[in-house]
């Protein structure tokens, strides 16, 4: 029987024996020299006053040029945040202007497209069987994000479907 394992098993044990000794052999005052500014290595004024860099605060922004009203801010701090929390990603609005939405409101009863009775809101996923009226080549242009969108018309709202997937995406007041 060879014990040819045992010169490697000591050499292995005399290594880590010395990894774990070293950090314990520093030299006095090493520490000291890791803070320049106390063993005057520095000029006392040199260095940052010690207030808050803080970026976020409860959220928040707070450096300067930062806009007032920002997602980042937790719903507990943020009325506005609060009310988006408890409304689907889907079901968030277009971001239409006022002018578009007339001017959708104005080209679907120029139209004549049929008045459907559907109850459906923003983020419901239609049938694939459920028709829907293409928006007028003057509106596409005038509001571009009407470019993949259809509708149907109601007796009191206009819904914007978006036909690849059939989702209402948007609702109008009929006027």
């Amino acid at each position: 029987m060879r014990l040819s394992h045992i010169p490697l098993a000591v050499a292995v044990f005399y290594i880590g024996l010395s990894i774990s000794i070293a950090p314990a052999q520093q030299a006095p005052g090493a520490e000291d020299r890791n803070k320049p500014q106390q063993n005057a290595a520095e000029e006392p004024g040199s260095h940052a006053s010690a207030g808050s860099t803080d970026v976020f605060v409860n959220g928040k922004f707070v450096v300067p040029g930062a806009p007032g009203e920002s997602q980042t801010e937790p719903a507990k701090f943020s009325e506005k945040n609060a009310r988006l929390d408890v409304v689907p990603t889907m079901a968030r609005p277009l971001g239409l202007s006022e002018a578009q939405k007339r001017r959708i409101v104005a080209s679907v009863t120029q139209s004549n497209a049929p008045v459907v009775q559907i109850s459906a809101k923003p983020a419901d996923i239609l049938p694939a069987t459920t028709p829907v009226s293409e928006f007028s080549p003057d509106l596409k242009s005038a509001v571009p994000a009407t470019g993949d969108l259809a509708f149907i018309r109601t007796h009191d709202k206009i819904l914007l479907v978006r036909t690849a997937n059939m989702i209402v995406v948007d609702e109008i007041a009929a006027e």
